[in-house]
């Protein structure tokens, strides 16, 4: 599995636990930081984030509490692409 994909993996799994809830996604960053080696840079997860929200696999919507900050969401298509 390439690093990339390795990535995007993560972070569909991770949001996946923490269903129904939303994840911050500066939360999500420490948390794939903590299950890859090395940790991504941040343009690794940025793109990461903004392929997997531009495919639908995930939802991002600002954070009511933090006007820096959004809340990450998995949808269902990114469950069904996680199951394959």
């Amino acid at each position: 599995m390439t690093r990339t994909l390795n990535i995007r993996t993560n972070l569909l799994l991770i949001l996946e636990r923490c269903e129904p809830y939303a994840m911050p996604e500066r939360q999500l960053k420490l948390e794939l930081d903590g299950s890859i080696r090395p940790p991504s840079g941040f343009a690794e997860f940025e793109d990461a984030i903004t392929f997997l929200n531009t495919r639908k696999h995930i939802v991002t919507i600002p954070d009511p509490l933090d006007d820096n900050n959004v809340k990450c969401t998995i949808t269902e298509t990114g469950k069904t692409l996680i199951r394959q």
